[in-house]
């Protein structure tokens, strides 16, 4: 029975987010029409703002269902800067699709609103694949392994992609959101992956050493952003809606990249591409240790630090 009846708490908070995102769509296709069809810059500037004010409202909404349905404690350890208008690149694990949308419920309103690199197939999701384009999301084709050896132009394909994009970010304020792993992390993507992590995959370097390349002279800051679901060694956003996940903790702090890493040829340089892999290993090392004891459930521990913040 109780099962069951956390299914339907998940069935009604699923019902809700369609809810939002449908009443999201009425003020966002005009807002979305008038970028696509206008080729004056005074008509798509405003409308960019008009498609950015219907997100913040949205995922606000989105956050409300989750976390008023899901009934999860959300503990903060951050060091979030009160900076709405600065230029940010955000560094994160991915444990479930819960994270997305908790993400702007840590950040929002400190920093600006956060652009993704997403899915390419997630162009064609209805209202958010709109409203994702309009917000210049750079969308990532990530090709196999296989597909680049057969055809080794597409080795650049996604790298062109950050490049434009962050070409459009360097005049806007931004949050830049790379969530390094490239896909959620799960125990058989580790195994498939073998990863040296216990609750991680290896962390895909590429995206986030083109993006500090492009915008490190405008950047305020690159923050490290850690997601782990309190003794949910396995998470899911379907248990976080029916009410299973009881506790997320979520970290946010300031990382000090070394100078000589946020400017570099990644594809064209062996040592600066094998330096920037060895950071950024080192910082997921670290990030499993705190990921894996607050998820393990034989273990007690509640958060990352003593110093925390809840809201």
């Amino acid at each position: 029975m109780k099962r069951a009846l956390e299914n339907i708490r998940g069935a009604i908070a699923i019902l809700g987010m369609v809810l939002v995102t449908l009443i999201g769509f009425i003020p966002l296709l005009p807002a979305c029409l008038a970028k696509l069809l206008s080729p004056w810059p005074a008509v798509r500037k405003p409308a960019t703002r008009a498609v950015l004010w219907v997100a913040v409202w949205w995922a606000r909404g989105i956050n409300a269902v989750i976390l008023g349905m899901g009934r999860s404690r959300v503990t903060y350890d951050q060091q979030v800067p009160d900076d709405p208008n600065g230029r940010y690149v955000v560094i994160a694990n991915h444990q479930c699709w819960a994270d997305v949308m908790l993400l702007c419920h840590v950040i929002e309103p400190q920093l600006p609103f956060p652009r993704y690199f997403i899915k390419e197939q997630l162009r064609w999701l209805p209202v958010v694949g709109l409203a994702c384009w309009a917000l210049d999301f750079p969308f990532m084709k990530r090709h196999s392994r296989a597909e680049i050896e057969k055809n080794p132009a597409l080795r650049t394909q996604d790298m062109e992609t950050v490049r434009r994009s962050c070409a459009v970010f360097r005049d806007q304020p931004v949050s830049v959101v790379n969530f390094a792993e490239g896909t959620r992390s799960t125990a058989a993507k580790r195994k498939a992956a073998n990863s040296p992590y216990r609750a991680l995959l290896p962390p895909k370097a590429g995206g986030t050493a083109f993006t500090l390349n492009a915008m490190h002279d405008v950047l305020d800051g690159v923050l490290d952003m850690t997601f782990a679901y309190v003794n949910q060694p396995e998470p899911t956003f379907w248990d976080v809606l029916c009410g299973r996940v009881p506790e997320i903790v979520i970290r946010v702090r300031k990382l000090d990249v070394p100078r000589d890493l946020l400017t570099g040829d990644y594809m064209g340089d062996a040592d600066y591409r094998a330096r920037f892999k060895r950071w950024l290993e080192q910082r997921w090392a670290e990030k499993d240790v705190e990921v894996t004891a607050l998820q393990d459930p034989s273990r007690s521990a509640t958060r990352f630090s003593e110093t925390e913040d809840t809201r």
